[in-house]
């Protein structure tokens, strides 16, 4: 009977030591899932900050200027009588390109040249009659500034003829008319743009802490965008002004465009101008970097347990910018790993697993 409840006793034990140790399981299963959900694995890209070769350069931005431009207009008023071009067409110098109607001019010149045809018949005839002791001086004076009088006539009424026609003042390209065949015009009254575009400009400016690095001569680079290429020009400093702005404290400077094929005037450029030789810089991508109001920082990684690793916040100090690149000052050191995408979902202190081939 005793070895009965012995035996019972035993198994008793081992039941409910199998039952505690089944709850333990699940218990540390239970927290280890807890765990795992409080600090998952987020999945980020990252990359190594490394030392680049990178000049010290001053950037500015500079609009496109032509060597020679001017908005065309009437010096008169009047009816548009003639148009002798096209949008956007190239022209000569001298070229007709309107007219407008002239009205009495031409009738009142030509009687002018008759009347200066008869005054210089009268002068001629003056100086024979003269030579013969005919007339007095006075009367040889008379009509010779009556022919004077007379050419004068015709060379202003010469030029008020003119004044109704407008003619290329140089060879370039034509702009968009605005006046159309029959339109009466005003003086003044901008009829079309034309410029030179064989010969281009950029204009640009620079902070007075920097005008000694600009120099007449000097090789400069322009950048525009072209849709989605970058185009890059070279340029040659022209000219550097004498003047600082007393608004903005800045040197206006002007550079002559080598090859300007593709540029027009009004564009926007990006100017960079090398200061200083290139030099070993700390460099990571920009968007690495979050900027907030209390200073820049990324985050660093480094090995954790279970082939994972650890993000931490990292303060650093910024400089330059290089495309899509960035100088770091302080904060980092070569071969430090950072974050370059997922840090919207990191904290510092979290997991994380690296998976550059997935766009985040």
């Amino acid at each position: 009977m005793k070895k009965a409840f012995f035996l019972l006793g035993i198994v008793v034990v081992l039941l409910f030591g199998g039952v505690y140790g089944w709850y333990q399981w699940r218990q540390g299963r239970l927290h280890t899932r807890l765990a795992a959900a409080a600090n998952p694995v987020v999945t980020v890209s990252a990359t190594r900050a490394q030392n680049e070769s990178m000049a010290g350069e001053l950037t500015a931005v500079g609009e496109i200027v032509p060597q020679q431009g001017a908005v065309l207009s009437p010096q008169t008023g009047g009816v548009v009588q003639h148009i002798g071009f096209h949008s956007g067409a190239t022209v000569q110098k001298g070229q007709l390109l309107l007219s407008l109607d002239p009205g009495a001019l031409p009738g009142q010149l030509q009687a002018a040249k008759a009347e200066a045809d008869l005054a210089q018949v009268d002068y001629q005839r003056a100086e024979k009659v003269f030579a013969i002791h005919g007339i007095s001086t006075a009367a040889l004076d008379k009509a010779r500034y009556g022919a004077s009088v007379a050419q004068a006539r015709v060379t202003a009424l010469q030029e008020s003829l003119a004044d109704t026609q407008i003619r290329a003042p140089f060879s370039g390209v034509l702009g968009l008319r605005t006046v159309n065949l029959g339109e009466y015009v005003h003086a003044g009254m901008p009829v079309v743009h034309i410029e030179n575009l064989q010969t281009l400009y950029a204009d640009f400016t620079v902070p007075q802490r920097d005008v000694q690095a600009v120099r007449a001569g000097g090789p400069i680079q322009l950048d525009v965008h072209d849709g989605i290429i970058l185009r890059h020009y070279s340029a040659k400093v022209q000219a550097v002004s004498s003047h600082v702005d007393a608004q903005n404290r800045a040197v206006s400077v002007r550079a002559l465009v080598d090859a300007p094929l593709g540029l027009k005037p009004g564009m926007f450029v990006r100017v960079v101008l090398q200061k200083e030789a290139p030099t070993a810089r700390l460099m990571i991508p920009t968007v690495a970097v979050s900027f907030n109001t209390y200073g820049d920082f990324v985050y660093v990684l480094t090995p954790g347990p279970d082939r994972t690793l650890i993000a931490k916040e990292q303060p650093v100090t910024t400089g330059l910018q290089r495309g899509n690149q960035v100088v770091v000052r302080s904060g980092l050191k070569a071969g430090d790993l950072v974050v370059t995408a997922g840090q919207v979902k990191l904290h510092s202190g979290d997991h994380v697993r690296i998976n550059n081939a997935v766009h985040l």
